[in-house]
């Protein structure tokens, strides 16, 4: 759980699971979560220095595209995208979004926004454009999207796209 997410739970008083859809356990080996390489244009995250934040991105094969704190879009592996903050982060799995039967949610249109972007240069700023403002576009194609403040504004992007709320975040351990 993030800060700003404990914040709000505590502020609230609902429980994670109001505020999260995303299961955190361990990856289980599921056959989803086995796959070397997600579909183009599939939403995931990661925990950011111990659980503090998510950073987010597009998945496109086994190469996630995302805005980094320098205010780049690029592609990178999955380890690049779990190793931010010069190696100091402590994330260990990446999730993505999943149908509740397992199967990677993609859209074509989400990648193609994605990779539009690629060596793009935005002024990355945490309250103004970070990386869950920019994964939301990709998302919505909506350009009203500047930043956002929890995971839970992508999954409510998901939805909306996705015309579903069987959805779920799903532990991703095939890349490794």
């Amino acid at each position: 759980m993030g800060l700003i997410d404990y914040l709000l739970e505590k502020t609230l008083k609902v429980s994670p699971d109001q505020l999260y859809r995303h299961e955190c356990a361990e990856c289980d080996a599921l056959v989803g979560d086995m796959l070397p390489s997600l579909p183009l244009g599939t939403p995931a995250f990661c925990h950011f220095t111990l659980n503090v934040a998510e950073h987010s991105g597009i998945c496109i094969g086994d190469w996630i595209v995302r805005l980094d704190g320098g205010g780049q879009i690029i592609s990178s592996t999955p380890r690049v995208f779990l190793v931010r903050l010069d190696g100091r982060n402590l994330a260990a799995n990446i999730y993505y979004a999943a149908t509740g039967r397992n199967q990677p949610l993609a859209k074509s249109d989400i990648a193609i926004r994605a990779l539009e972007a690629v060596g793009a240069h935005r002024d990355y700023h945490v309250l103004t454009y970070n990386c869950h403002g920019f994964s939301i576009r990709c998302i919505n194609g909506k350009s009203s999207c500047l930043a956002a403040w929890s995971l839970r504004e992508i999954e409510n992007s998901i939805t909306s796209v996705f015309g579903t709320d069987d959805w779920r975040w799903r532990c991703w351990d095939g890349w490794r």
